[in-house]
């Protein structure tokens, strides 16, 4: 879970950026930072998948709390037009995972009626 907190912190502080910091107060320099800051996060969890193996969840072989709570903050990559090159293990996870009844049936409703997200990671 801490993990997965620190992963959705670092995307945050790239997608949302404009959105919390007021204009005046932006730094070109701090947004490339946050940046740097999510690729690195990023490359770290395709590690940990690719350690796991093809095919396998968060822990292992079974779906597990550990991909319950951080399926969530996964799918907003591919919603927010994350580079799949950037992630290619995670994309995997989340293509193996999306199509699942209880995600399916969890998912967000703006999503469903609005599936395609602002495009905010697609220079990452």
């Amino acid at each position: 879970m801490f993990e997965t907190n620190n992963l959705q912190q670092k995307m945050y502080d790239v997608a949302f950026y404009e959105y919390y910091v007021p204009e005046e107060e932006r730094l070109e320099s701090a947004l490339k930072r946050n940046k740097e800051n999510l690729v690195t996060e990023l490359k770290l969890w395709d590690g940990y998948l690719e350690k796991m193996g093809k095919g396998s969840y968060l822990a292992g072989k079974n779906f597990t709390m550990a991909d319950v709570v951080c399926f969530p903050v996964i799918a907003y990559f591919p919603r927010l037009h994350c580079p799949k090159d950037r992630c290619p293990r995670l994309m995997e996870y989340y293509e193996m995972l999306k199509d699942r009844p209880s995600i399916k049936a969890s998912w967000p409703l703006e999503w469903l009626d609005n599936p395609v997200g602002p495009d905010t990671l697609k220079k990452l």
